[in-house]
Formats: C-alpha cells, structure tokens, sequence
C-alpha cells in the first residue's frame, strides 16, 4: 500500500482525465494484491491518521471495496440512475469550455463503464430529468447523449412536459417552479421503474456533480442484494465516511438536523438525509414516489420516512467518500434550511401521530420567517454546536423556549 500512497495525487479532482485514470490504476494494484478484509483494516488504518493528503487512497480502496461487491453478485441486475439538471449548463462542459465544466454526464458512463462492463448480469441506464432549466441544460444533454452515440445509455426527460401530460407523481405540480430538485427526481425514479421487468430493479439517484463518484455504486448495491434491505443511502457522517468539504463548518446544517429530529421519529439513527446518492429496489419505491407533500429539496426525508412506514429497518446506511462540488452548485446561494423545515412539519403532521413536544416545536418553526430564522442561526446554544448530530435523535434538552430567546 506504501507503493500506491507514494504516488497517489495529494488531492482528488474527479474532473481531471489523468486523476481518474490513476484512480483505475490503483484500483487495480489493490484488487490484484489484497483481500476484502485487508482492504477494510487498511482503510480503518488510514482513516484513523486524518490526513486529508490520503483521500486519494481512501476513495481508490472505497472503490476496490465497491469492485469485489459486484464481484460477489451472480443474480442478473437491472440499474437505473436517476439525476436532475437545473442550471447546470456549464459543470455538464468540460473545462476547456467553461472553468467550472465537469463534463459530468460522459464521466459517469465511464464510472459505470467502469464498475459494470467486465460483468454481463448488470446492466445499466442513465436517467436525466430536466428541472425546468432556463438555459436548457436538458437540451444541452440530449446533444451530447447524440453527439456521443449514448442514446442505448442515456435517456433524457423534461418534467415541464411530464407536468403537461399529468404523468405519475406531477399531478400536484402547476409548473416547474413548483418543483426544486425533489419532482424532477420523483418523476425521474417512476420513469425508471417503468423501464425494466428485472426482477432485481435497482433505483439510484445521484447529485448532477461529480462530488460522488458512481464507481461506488457497487457499495449501495449489496445490501439490497444480500441482506434484504430494501433502500441504502450513502452517508458522509459514519466513522468509515471519507469526506473533503469546501467552506467552514456548517452550524446551520447542525441546527437543521437538531430540529427536524423533534419531529420526525421513526428515522433512527440517519443522520445525512440530504448526500446525493441513495438505492432503491423497484418494490418499494414504486410504492412511496406517490402522494409526495415535498417537491423540493427535503424531499429526501419523506422519501426515507415513507419507506420506514411501509417496511420498518428498510433503509440501511453505507459511508462512502464524497469530494466536494462546489465552484458551480446551483443550490449555494439558496440556503433553503427554514422552507425545508417547514416542509418536514406538513410531513410530521400528514404521516405520524400527535405529541406535545413535536407540537411545540412544529408551530415555533411555522412561526418563522427568514429574519427571524437568521437571528436564530446568529445565537444557535452552545449545547447543539458542542455535540455531534449522531447524538440529536436523544438528546433533545434545548427547547423552544431556549431558541426563541
């Protein structure tokens, strides 16, 4: 391993053609040399050095992890991988053309391409929902699904006219304004579901952005296959979790997490409900895509809450490595903590019982707006900064009445 360590890059850039071929190159070095449970006590062994110059090495063994999972799968496999595009006519450039071009629709055909093409039981699809993009990022798609001869690979969807059509899962859309991300992933994952008869149907969707490397995908798969689980969410908050994040701490993030764990309880010890990068097997999503309250972006969390309530232990959680995409992120800017808040209220009304507790704090967050929010943000107790959000799904000793103050 010192070999690979020596040359591996002291940074990842998934956009770099020579990065990724390295990442192949070590990958293979590693699958030749080592077995599975080596490879974990490397990766426990090098995780516990917080060196962030070794994330190159961690994502190249969450790789070979992921490489000897699908090895291990004989059963045939049908995946669809669903994404959405929303300004995202520049990253979908490669960088010659733009400096903030990832050329992310050709990198992850070759991440699949990668992953699946030595094993004849998988195939493969990609799904692209266009969210009602004004600069026509779905159009842009197409012609490169054309140019690139990718039309087998690749299908190319617009939820504006899905909308007009009243398919599946749009009928409480008007436009797609309604929709952020969260409809034209629910649209997205019910056309994948009418794609395929497989009997193993697997439904991931991702981010637009390379922060996820989809070579990992073998990772969200064995579960569903082998212990019966029926979703599988990456997290980037377990232990095992490899992660490089511009900016400084998110203290907002923390309280998002501390007040929707007063709400929704069924949700356990799932933390990262929002990483970009979650399977599900057909059986189940076709059952919980319907009668969605959020189009939006907390989307995520009725999804998984929904899967809870109709199979209880359905979702599983999988740390994966996940390098930050943030030059050209169309969702910086909008900082939509409090509308997703409000959101999880209606959801904690719609699907669980009453209590005083989540009461309180259902109508403290419906009384909000954003200067008020902010202002809270600004004085946020030293109790929910000091502890790690594993530890909000018990301790819930601040209360309204301390953040209102």
């Amino acid at each position: 391993m010192k070999e690979i360590i020596a040359v591996s890059p002291k940074f990842v850039d998934l956009t770099n053609t020579k990065h990724l071929d390295l990442l192949k190159e070590a990958v293979g070095k590693v699958l030749a040399k080592y077995e599975l449970s080596e490879i974990i006590s490397i990766e426990k062994d090098l995780i516990g050095r917080d060196d962030m110059s070794l994330i190159f090495t961690l994502l190249v063994l969450k790789l070979a992890k992921s490489k000897l999972a699908i090895t291990k799968i004989k059963e045939d496999v049908f995946i669809s991988v669903v994404f959405a595009v929303y300004k995202e006519h520049n990253r979908i450039k490669p960088k010659s053309e733009h400096p903030h071009g990832e050329d992310f629709l050709r990198r992850k055909v070759l991440q699949l391409e990668w992953l699946f093409d030595e094993f004849p039981n998988f195939n493969w699809e990609l799904i692209v929902v266009d969210d009602g993009c004004p600069e026509d990022s779905g159009k842009i798609a197409q012609q490169i699904v054309n140019e690139n001869n990718l039309n087998d690979k690749i299908k190319v969807f617009f939820l504006e006219e899905a909308i007009k059509n009243n398919l599946p899962t749009t009928e409480n859309l008007t436009n797609t304004s309604d929709s952020q991300k969260g409809g034209a992933i629910t649209y997205g994952t019910w056309e994948a579901s009418q794609r395929s008869k497989a009997d193993n149907h697997i439904i991931i969707y991702t981010d637009a952005d390379l922060s996820t490397h989809l070579g990992q995908t073998g990772l969200l798969i064995e579960p569903l296959l082998s212990e019966q689980k029926s979703v599988s969410i990456a997290s980037r908050r377990e232990p095992e979790s490899v992660v490089i994040k511009v900016g400084t701490r998110n203290d907002r993030g923390k309280l998002f997490i501390y007040l929707w764990k007063r709400l929704i309880p069924n949700l356990g010890d799932i933390i990262d409900t929002q990483c970009g990068f979650k399977a599900f097997r057909k059986e189940i999503i076709s059952r919980i895509i319907g009668d969605m309250i959020e189009k939006k972006f907390a989307f995520d969390i009725e999804l998984l809450l929904k899967a809870e309530l109709v199979e209880k232990n359905s979702v599983v959680k999988i740390p994966i490595a996940w390098i930050d995409s943030d030059l050209a992120s169309t969702t910086t800017d909008l900082q939509p903590y409090l509308p997703m808040l409000q959101a999880i209220v209606k959801m904690y009304r719609k699907y669980f019982p009453r209590n005083e507790m989540s009461d309180e704090f259902a109508d403290f967050i419906m009384s909000l707006d954003a200067e008020k929010f902010n202002l809270m943000v600004e004085n946020i107790p030293e109790e929910i900064l000091s502890r790690e959000p594993s530890e909000f799904t018990e301790f819930d000793e601040i209360n309204v009445a301390d953040l209102s103050s």
